[in-house]
């Protein structure tokens, strides 16, 4: 039974196999860990196990060997919970969802299966910081570059990490980075460019 996400509807892997093998009763189904690597992840900062899966699916092997669909997917085992254990059956079951799809089994509305779905929106939840979070890490360092706590390299430092975009780790840790240097730390000798005021010349009376 498909399941909606955000207004469309998504299929299954295991109801794509099922109705799949149903039709075709003679086919094979070959999955291949196309790729394993150690990595750092972009996003987190975190070193992971990255995993690229090839799926393979031919209706009729027998009688027509070049018929045949593939799939690729690709899962990390620092995204989410169940990837932490299962990043590569995760990455197994997309490739298969995909191959699937390009057979013409799933839905009309989207190559990604609902289990694929799924995982990318929990991920995004994971990743993604709240709007508070990220005003209450702004005012912060507004308020210790203010006060000369943070030079002027390390708040264009921020600004570009900030416009990059930070996921909930870098705000978390940056959040306790700065509120430790709010408590402890003392103004610097030299002073920003927040403490430096630019005397304009006076204009002098005269002919």
């Amino acid at each position: 039974m498909p399941i909606s996400i955000h207004g469309k509807e998504y299929v299954l892997v295991n109801e794509r196999l099922d109705e799949f093998l149903s039709e075709n009763p003679k086919a094979t189904v070959e999955t291949i860990l196309a790729k394993q690597d150690a990595m750092t992840d972009t996003a987190t900062g975190d070193m992971c196990n990255q995993y690229v899966v090839q799926a393979k699916i031919i209706p009729n092997p027998l009688e027509e060997p070049e018929v045949y669909y593939t799939g690729y997917a690709e899962e990390r085992d620092n995204n989410g919970f169940i990837n932490k254990t299962s990043a590569l059956e995760n990455a197994e079951t997309s490739a298969l969802g995909r191959a699937l799809a390009f057979a013409g089994y799933g839905s009309a509305q989207s190559i990604a299966s609902g289990e694929e779905v799924l995982r990318a929106t929990q991920v995004q939840k994971n990743f993604n910081p709240t709007t508070t979070s990220l005003d209450k890490l702004d005012r912060l360092k507004n308020k210790l570059y203010k006060e000369n706590k943070i030079d002027d390299k390390m708040n264009l430092k921020y600004t570009k990490k900030r416009s990059a975009g930070m996921t909930i780790k870098q705000v978390t840790e940056t959040q306790a980075y700065f509120e430790d240097m709010d408590k402890n730390a003392k103004p610097l000798k030299e002073p920003n460019s927040a403490q430096v005021v630019i005397d304009k010349p006076k204009k002098t009376g005269g002919k």
